[in-house]
C-alpha cells in the first residue's frame, strides 16, 4: 500500500513539473513575441493597403470575352457574386468580383464556379473587387488534423507531447523570428535565440526533465554555436551577396533594409536544427540505456560507446539534410543546370548554388560536432550520478508499449504452460 502511495505521489509531482516546464515554455514564448514585435507592433498588415477577405461563390454573372482577328481568345473577364465569408465588417456582403484570364500569361488559374471557395481584393482607392486566388489553406488544415491525429493514435502521449513541441516551434518561428526580422532586429541573435527555446523546449516537452534531455540539449546548442562560428569565418571570404532566391531582393526594401547575408546564414542555422537534433537525441538515448544496463559503466567508455553509435547515425542524417536542401529549391538548380551545363566554371560559383552547398555542408559539419560534444557530455553526466538512481530512472519508466508487451508475454507464458 505505502509503494502505491509513493507511486502515486511521484506520478503526481511528475505531472506538476511537466505542466510548469509547458506552462513555462508558453510564457517564454510569450515574452519573445512581444519581444520581436516590439510591443505589438503589427508587422503582417498588407504594405500596399489591400483588403483580402474569404468569399464563397455564388453565382456567374456573366463572361466578358475578347478574341483576335482570328478568332483565339486573348482575354477573358469573368464577372461572378460572392458573399463574404471572411470575419469584420465585411461579413455577409455579397459582392461582384471580377477574374482575368489572358491568353499571353503563362498560367492562369482555373475559371472560378458556383460554391467555389477564393479569396477576394479589395484595393486602395478602387471600388471594384478582384479575384485574388482560391481557398488552399482548407485542405492544408485538414492534413495538419490528419497528422496531428495520427501522430497522437501511434505515439499516444508521446504523440500528443510531439503535437504540442511542434506547434510551438512553428509559433517560435513565425511570431517571433519573422517579425524581428521584418522589424530591423539582429538577425544573428534571434535565429540562435529561436533555435535555443526550439531545442531546449522540444526535448524538455518530449523527453521530459532529465539527464538525457539535459545532454541532448547541451550537444545541439554546441552544434548550432558551431555552425554560427563557420558562417562567421565562412562570410570574410566567400563574398555573397545574400541575394540567392527570386524574393530575397525585394526583402531589400522592407523598413530599413534586411541583411540578406545574415539572413542566409540564419536559414542555414534554423534548418539544420531539426538534424542535429535526431542526432543529439539518438546518442543520448542510446547511452542512458547503456549506463542503466551495464554496471561499474567507466565515462571513456561510454563516451567510446556514443562515438560508435553516432558514426551508424551520421550518414542517414546527412543524406537527409543534403535531399531537404536539394529538393526545397530544385526548379532553381535544375534551371541553372540546364542554362550553365556547359561551363561549370561558372555553374558552381553561382551565389545561389554556392549557398545550397553552404547549407548542406555548413548544416552536416554542426551534426558531425554535435555528435561528440553529446557523447562526452551525456558519459559525464552518466557516470557522475547516483549509480543507483539512474538505473531506476531507465528501469522505472516504462510506457504503454511496455506495459503492452509485458502483457503479451505474459499472455504467451501462460498459453505455453497451458499446452504443456
Amino acid at each position: 500500500m505505502k509503494n502505491k502511495n509513493d507511486r502515486g505521489r511521484t506520478v503526481k509531482r511528475e505531472k506538476v513539473i511537466y505542466f510548469s516546464v509547458l506552462a513555462l515554455c508558453i510564457v517564454v514564448l510569450a515574452i519573445g513575441i512581444f519581444s520581436a514585435t516590439r510591443g505589438g507592433d503589427s508587422f503582417y498588415a498588407s504594405a500596399d493597403g489591400t483588403l483580402y477577405l474569404r468569399a464563397k461563390v455564388s453565382e456567374i454573372v456573366e463572361t466578358l470575352d475578347e478574341y483576335g482577328d482570328d478568332g483565339e481568345l486573348i482575354e477573358s473577364n469573368i464577372v461572378f457574386r460572392a458573399r463574404i465569408t471572411s470575419s469584420g465588417e465585411h461579413k455577409g456582403e455579397t459582392v461582384i468580383s471580377h477574374q482575368n484570364y489572358s491568353s499571353y500569361a503563362h498560367f492562369n488559374p482555373q475559371i472560378v464556379k458556383a460554391g467555389d471557395s477564393v479569396i477576394v481584393g479589395l484595393f486602395e482607392g478602387d471600388e471594384n473587387w478582384y479575384f485574388i486566388d482560391f481557398v488552399r489553406s482548407d485542405a492544408i488544415i485538414v492534413l495538419v488534423c490528419l497528422f496531428a491525429a495520427l501522430l497522437i493514435l501511434f505515439g499516444r502521449k508521446k504523440g500528443l507531447k510531439t503535437v504540442l513541441s511542434l506547434a510551438l516551434t512553428v509559433a517560435a518561428v513565425i511570431f517571433v523570428f519573422f517579425p524581428a526580422v521584418i522589424l530591423g532586429g539582429n538577425i544573428y541573435f534571434w535565429a540562435v535565440a529561436v533555435c535555443i527555446y526550439i531545442i531546449v523546449m522540444t526535448l524538455c516537452i518530449t523527453d521530459g526533465i532529465s539527464r538525457m534531455s539535459l545532454a541532448a540539449s547541451l550537444g545541439c546548442v554546441g552544434g548550432v554555436l558551431v555552425s554560427l562560428l563557420l558562417t562567421f569565418i565562412t562570410d570574410a571570404f566567400i563574398h555573397i551577396t545574400g541575394n540567392a532566391d527570386p524574393n530575397s531582393i525585394h526583402l531589400v526594401y522592407i523598413g530599413d533594409g534586411i541583411d540578406l547575408r545574415a539572413l542566409v546564414y540564419a536559414s542555414i542555422i534554423i534548418g539544420s536544427v531539426g538534424a542535429v537534433m535526431d542526432v543529439a537525441v539518438d546518442i543520448s538515448a542510446s547511452l542512458k540505456e547503456i549506463a542503466a544496463k551495464v554496471k561499474s559503466v567507466k565515462m571513456r567508455e561510454l563516451f567510446a560507446s556514443g562515438l560508435n553509435i553516432g558514426r551508424d547515425v551520421i550518414g542517414t542524417m546527412s543524406n537527409t539534410l543534403i535531399l531537404a536542401y536539394i529538393g526545397g529549391s530544385m526548379c532553381s538548380l535544375l534551371l541553372y543546370f540546364y542554362n550553365n551545363m556547359a561551363n561549370s566554371v561558372y555553374l558552381f560559383n553561382i551565389e545561389s548554388i554556392i549557398v545550397e552547398m553552404l547549407k548542406i555542408l555548413v548544416g552536416s559539419i554542426g551534426i558531425l560536432m554535435t555528435l561528440p560534444l553529446t557523447a562526452l557530455i551525456s558519459a559525464w553526466l552518466y557516470t557522475h550520478s547516483a549509480g543507483k538512481n539512474k538505473a531506476e530512472e531507465t528501469v522505472s519508466a516504462k510506457d504503454e508499449y511496455s506495459e503492452m508487451l509485458e502483457s503479451v508475454e505474459g499472455f504467451c507464458a501462460r498459453e505455453t504452460e497451458d499446452k504443456k
